[in-house]
């Protein structure tokens, strides 16, 4: 650590940063003398009124006691600033918990308002606006995180980000672990990779169910907060939309019901060999509408080998369509 120049370290209520760091100048100074005091610490030049209020702050923080005659007693800094950090995170725990609480009171009191709210509704303008906005509902999530996707830009940066980052559950306030489901367009296992990206979200507690024609994308948190992803229409993610309106949200709530009662699951199963877990999943694609061309690139096989596999498994599933050879596998367990 460079002494002649520190970064601040530590914060004083509300101080400005040249305040905060002569804070820091003063602990430093400190730890780096083995028997310091006040009087010691204006010899050094420091203003006086400035090593006061310093050394104040700094014991409140605990990281020092201040004994008769301006002697300095310093706790060891592996125990104090741990000490200090944890009550820091504590804080910011308290902080977010009651976040959620004070946003129902405060979307509550606006909504029996006639006035109307400025704020319930906020245009994005970007694809780094739509992540930054749907982080911001989530962390204040207290049950579920509901999400419908197209094949949009958005959802194509979203299946894009690093695997492990897919297994991670979905953490609200305090740090719960949210209930998660997602009604995807059939169009997204188009994506390279689909496949593996869903095993992994579904590792990370992620429901999810496939349909048809998905217009836009949406992420609604409880029935507090949406984000509107409108990048399938204007790649930029321009006029994308942060909703706190309710009745706004409760729409869309109304939507995702449809699309997950219309959707059908990805449930493909163990399968005891590799020919038989391929048919699963080819099955558990056709339920879920996927064309042969998608089928193919999900798993790894030829156009080709695809459509003699559909045929065969439509011939022993006595069924007229790829649709209800779909529906026919799932009546009888086979996904």
């Amino acid at each position: 650590m460079d002494m002649s120049d520190p970064a601040p370290l530590l914060s004083a209520d509300g101080p400005d940063q040249e305040t905060e760091t002569l804070m820091t100048r003063v602990y430093l100074a400190t730890v780096q003398n083995p028997e310091p005091s006040r009087s010691l610490l204006v010899a050094q030049g420091m203003p006086a009124e400035v090593v006061d209020r310093a050394l104040a702050s700094l014991a409140d923080q605990g990281l020092i006691r201040l004994q008769p005659g301006g002697v300095i007693e310093v706790i060891a800094p592996d125990i104090s600033l741990p000490t200090l950090a944890l009550s820091y995170e504590r804080r910011a725990r308290e902080a977010r918990s009651a976040a959620h609480e004070l946003a129902q009171v405060y979307f509550r009191v606006r909504s029996a308002s006639h006035s109307p709210d400025t704020g319930s509704v906020r245009i994005l303008n970007s694809l780094d606006e739509i992540s930054s906005a749907t982080a911001e509902i989530v962390a204040t999530g207290a049950e579920i995180v509901r999400s419908f996707r197209s094949i949009s830009p958005r959802t194509r940066a979203v299946f894009a980000s690093p695997r492990h980052s897919h297994e991670e559950p979905t953490h609200g306030t305090g740090g719960k672990e949210l209930e998660t489901r997602t009604v995807y367009d059939t169009r997204v296992l188009e994506i390279d990779g689909a496949l593996e990206v869903l095993e992994a979200r579904e590792r990370g507690g992620e429901r999810f169910r496939f349909t048809t024609s998905v217009p836009f994308s949406a992420v609604i948190v409880d029935d507090t907060a949406a984000v509107v992803d409108v990048s399938g229409f204007e790649r930029s993610g321009l006029g994308s939309a942060l909703v706190r309106a309710r009745p706004m949200v409760g729409a869309l709530v109304a939507l995702y019901d449809k699309l997950w009662d219309l959707g059908a699951p990805l449930n493909r199963g163990p399968g005891a060999t590799p020919s038989e877990r391929r048919d699963r999943t080819i099955l558990a694609l056709l339920a879920a509408g996927a064309p042969d061309a998608t089928i193919a690139r999900q798993t790894g096989v030829s156009q080709r080998t695809v459509e003699r596999r559909v045929r065969a498994l439509m011939d022993q599933l006595g069924s007229g369509t790829r649709f209800q050879a779909g529906v026919q596998a799932a009546r009888r367990g086979l996904i």
